[in-house]
């Protein structure tokens, strides 16, 4: 894919105002869908960031089954390619059409959040068969100089634009990536890049319910891990930032494990793993008890829009991780920022073993009062947008700030805590 590292980016295709269509999403407003069939020789090929992919299409084999099946239909039946083909997913920032100009835009704000979910096989064959033609931007060809094929086949797109969280992100990659068969992290478990992670889990409470492979049946994906591994990570100390990527680049986050100046860190955070994949689930089912200690007992959590609420009539919502239960169900956007401010409660990271300071479920019980309300007020300012919450670097170093405060006190008054 060619390289484009200045996002954001606008991206501006022609399309006819009978070829697109835009749909409202039944159940977030954030969020717009926009369908939209394009001539081949106007798709951006290898230009639409793939990083969220879940497939690296970098070397991908041109003589396999799949791009010789796209370059077949392509060459060969192109008024049905928009039939055969399922087309590219995007997700963008923003998408809009002009019908004026008759032209549809879409903003990519950054290939950690935004691109071609799915569809980059098709682009690349695409791709190789504009580049047996030309070198040159197909937009600066003649009319004449671009094959027929090109302007009979039609592309299918598919663009979701909005606050689209990290476990969104997630989801979608892995419900439309279903044709090829061994996904990212399914490498990297054939590696044993995730060799020590297991011998930790298998010692545990928690052994059977990570999923290292696609299709295994175990509920958590070890990208979930990963994820919240990486708001404790030992690099955040030194670098004197927050670890917002943990919960935007949910998509991007085995390329940070795979990096060298950052996989020993993961690993020094063994002997805290199954504390924080439990603290993760603590939280979330303890909210709601900090949550009336700051707003009173008659305060309703159920009533808050960013939440989901489980009536008693209905079985309550079980936790993937350690299969407790919950009838207030939240979104990431809250819980990330505050798990995260947890790390400054972890010692010896930086240079061996990470330790807690204090017990950080006493922590939470003790002080959890304090930071709940910096969640749901910011959560009200934003509109009741827990995806702009947990892109906010504003909450992170707040809730940073009340932890670091409240253990300084402890430590001051020397209270011990368990």
């Amino acid at each position: 894919m060619k390289k484009n590292n200045n996002y954001p980016h606008e991206y501006r295709l022609p399309v006819p105002q009978e070829y697109i269509r835009s749909i409202k999403n039944p159940h977030f407003d954030h969020i717009s869908i926009i369908h939209a069939y394009i001539q081949a020789k106007d798709l951006p090929t290898g230009r639409i960031p793939d990083k969220i992919n879940p497939r690296s299409h970098e070397a991908m084999k041109m003589k396999s089954k799949v791009p010789q099946a796209i370059e077949g239909t392509m060459t060969d039946d192109p008024e049905y390619f928009h039939l055969l083909n399922r087309g590219c997913l995007i997700l963008a920032k923003k998408a809009w059409y002009d019908n004026k100009e008759k032209v549809l835009h879409f903003i990519i704000q950054s290939d950690d959040e935004h691109g071609m979910v799915d569809g980059a096989t098709t682009d690349r064959v695409l791709e190789e068969l504009k580049k047996q033609v030309s070198n040159a931007d197909f937009s600066t060809l003649t009319d004449e100089e671009i094959p027929e094929c090109f302007k009979e086949a039609y592309v299918h797109l598919e663009i979701i634009a909005g606050d689209i969280d990290g476990e969104l992100r997630i989801k979608l990659a892995d419900a439309r990536n279903t044709s090829l068969q061994v996904k990212e992290f399914s490498l990297e478990d054939l590696k044993d890049n995730f060799k020590w992670l297991k011998v930790v889990m298998e010692k545990s409470e928690l052994r059977g319910r990570i999923r290292y492979r696609e299709n295994e049946p175990a509920p958590v994906d070890v990208r979930t891990v990963l994820a919240l591994l990486t708001l404790f990570h030992p690099n955040w100390s030194t670098k004197g930032s927050d670890p917002i990527i943990a919960y935007t680049g949910k998509g991007a986050i085995l390329d940070r494990y795979k990096d060298k100046d950052w996989s020993a860190g993961y690993e020094k955070l063994s002997s805290v793993v199954i504390d924080i994949l439990k603290l993760y689930d603590y939280i979330h089912v303890n909210f709601q008890a900090q949550y009336q200690k700051a707003f009173g007992d008659g305060s309703k959590l159920g009533r808050k829009r960013e939440v989901r609420y489980i009536k008693p009539e209905r079985p309550a919502k079980e936790l993937s991780i350690t299969n407790s239960e919950t009838r207030y169900v939240l979104p990431d956007g809250w819980l990330y920022p505050l798990l995260g401010a947890f790390r400054v409660l972890i010692d010896g990271a930086t240079t061996g073993k990470a330790k807690w300071i204090v017990d950080p479920f006493d922590f939470f019980d003790k002080f959890g009062a304090h930071l709940v309300p910096t969640i749901v007020e910011t959560s009200l300012e934003l509109g009741s947008n827990p995806n702009a919450v947990g892109k906010s670097k504003r909450v992170w170093e707040a809730l940073r700030d009340k932890v670091e405060n409240r253990l300084f006190h402890l430590q001051q008054t020397q209270q011990v805590i368990r």
